[in-house]
């Protein structure tokens, strides 16, 4: 009998112990690739979180590294094959710097955990909990948007937040795919791309691009969270230059294909290039009339940013304007459209007293909703601002003057020194995204010379216009230049907004 059992028991030990060593197994990269991480032991990392005594210097600092190493396999452990942290302690850091990459890496983590990746030492690709709630209180902290976002970016900037939810449920692996070059980072998350080679800022200084090189590291807390599968692969300078020449004709092709207008104001008034009218129209009574040069605006050849311009010598009633009808693709379900154009003119010097809007956006009624770049009339220096007011209702319901409401109570983006000049020209750039849609968050983004400034975000942005009357309307109250006006039909990102006003020959340069 006892030995019936031992027969039996045998096989089971033999087949156990299979298991065990089939886990414990070396980790099989992909051609191309390297492990991190070899399976069984913390072999070629170390404990470091850089916030943990980032002001420290000498004898203090070299204490709190120490300490950290020594600290660090008290929370990281390898199980299963698995390295697993508890959700406490320094985060897991490679000995090796790494500069452009593609790093494969697999995650497993528990409710309300919260990590993510550094590369080269700056956080970071971010992993949430994404079945947590989105907080008023705490806006920039959107982690119902799934994980992979450039969380440490500007809020607002592009690759902050996934362009779309990508996470596995709780108790499955998730796999990411993450490419960097230069500063620019492509991130994959079960793969769906989720940011698209947008900008990862510096977050230890953001005046300074990323640094070349630097550790990669597993950020933890809050929870328990397991990796498997590290694979880097090294990127060289050949491979990086063709990459991102690919990146850059992909990206000029996405560019072209969502323009919808075009008007270099070379020749005259019309447009170059539309999906709709090409005409350039003035107000008439009711009616709208094709527009004309004049005394209030002129088109002056050889003194515009690419060739002509308009010049808006003096303050007037002109305001020369664009139809939608496939142009700005106004819709009352989800709305999405930018608009470029580059200005020069002292606005202290050369704008008279009061408002001045060089670009608007308009329907048939202002109080149904009202888009607009403005400066401001009584603060010196003028004050640059981007405006999306939705329904009057919304923005003012107690129907009190717009000068009269304190500026961080309106819909609004505001620059305080904005960096126009007689002597050159700057390139403004405005966005909208999610307009009239109750199911995502709309958002409108402000961009001087390639740069975000700035976004309007919280805001219910409801508008009621008529499709038929809506208008891209130049020069209200504006006294300066205006050159190549371009619009698109959705929310342009950071890098494509960068894209346009590194275009040599302005947006023509986008024509097939």
């Amino acid at each position: 009998m006892n030995r019936t059992v031992h027969l039996i028991a045998l096989p089971l030990v033999v087949v156990l112990g299979s298991v065990a060593a089939a886990r414990a197994e070396e980790p099989k990269p992909p051609t191309g690739f390297r492990a991190l991480f070899n399976g069984k032991d913390l072999t070629g990392w170390y404990g470091l979180n850089p916030h943990d005594g980032a002001n420290l210097k000498g004898e203090p600092k070299e204490a709190n590294l120490k300490k950290q190493r020594a600290d660090f396999p008290n929370s990281w452990k390898v199980e299963n094959g698995e390295l697993v942290n508890d959700g406490t302690g320094p985060y897991a850091t490679t000995e090796a710097d790494f500069g452009d990459i593609e790093f494969l890496i697999e995650y497993k983590t528990v409710a309300k955990a919260d990590s993510g990746i550094y590369l080269r030492g700056t956080p970071q690709v971010q992993i949430w909990d994404w079945n947590q709630k989105y907080d008023l209180k705490n806006p920039n902290r959107k982690p119902h948007l799934g994980s992979g976002g450039l969380f440490n970016n500007t809020p607002g900037a592009s690759g902050r937040d996934p362009r779309t939810l990508a996470d596995k449920p709780f108790g499955e692996w998730n796999q990411f795919r993450i490419r960097q070059i230069g500063v620019r980072t492509w991130v994959w998350l079960n793969a769906k791309l989720v940011v698209d080679g947008a900008v990862m800022e510096n977050y230890w200084d953001r005046s300074k691009p990323l640094p070349a090189k630097g550790p990669i590291m597993l950020q933890t807390h809050g929870g328990e969270i397991r990796w498997r599968n590290l694979f880097v692969r090294e990127i060289g300078a050949e491979e990086a230059k063709t990459i991102l020449n690919d990146a850059d004709k992909e990206a000029k092709a996405k560019l072209s294909k969502a323009l919808t207008l075009h008007a270099s104001f070379d020749k005259g008034l019309d447009a170059d290039f539309s999906r709709g009218d090409k005409k350039c129209y003035v107000p008439q009574g009711k009616e709208l009339v094709q527009a004309k040069p004049n005394e209030e605006v002129k088109v002056v050849a050889d003194q515009g940013r690419f060739g002509g311009a308009l010049h808006f010598p003096k303050k007037g009633i002109t305001r020369p304007s664009f139809k939608d009808g496939g142009v700005l693709g106004y819709n009352a379900k989800n709305w999405g459209a930018s608009v470029s154009a580059w200005l020069r003119l002292d606005p202290d010097k050369d704008l008279e007293p009061g408002y001045c809007d060089p670009i608007q956006i308009i329907g048939d009624d202002n109080k149904k909703g009202y888009i607009f770049l403005e400066w401001s009339k009584d603060e010196t220096p003028r004050y640059f601002r981007y405006a999306i007011r939705p329904l009057f209702p919304i923005w003012n319901p107690t129907n009190v003057p717009w000068g009269d409401i304190p500026f961080e109570k309106r819909p609004m983006v505001q620059v305080a020194k904005a960096p126009f000049s007689r002597e050159k020209w700057t390139h403004v750039v405005f966005t909208l995204e999610n307009i009239n849609d109750k199911s995502k968050p709309p958002v409108g983004r402000l961009y001087l010379n390639g740069k975000l400034q700035g976004a309007i975000e919280k805001w219910d942005m409801t508008f009621d216009w008529d499709p038929a009357k809506v208008l891209l309307v130049l020069g209200a109250s504006y006294v300066g230049y205006q050159d190549d006006l371009a619009v698109f039909d959705r929310s342009l990102t950071d890098v494509e907004v960068d894209r346009i006003y590194q275009l040599k020959n302005g947006v023509r340069d986008l024509y097939p």
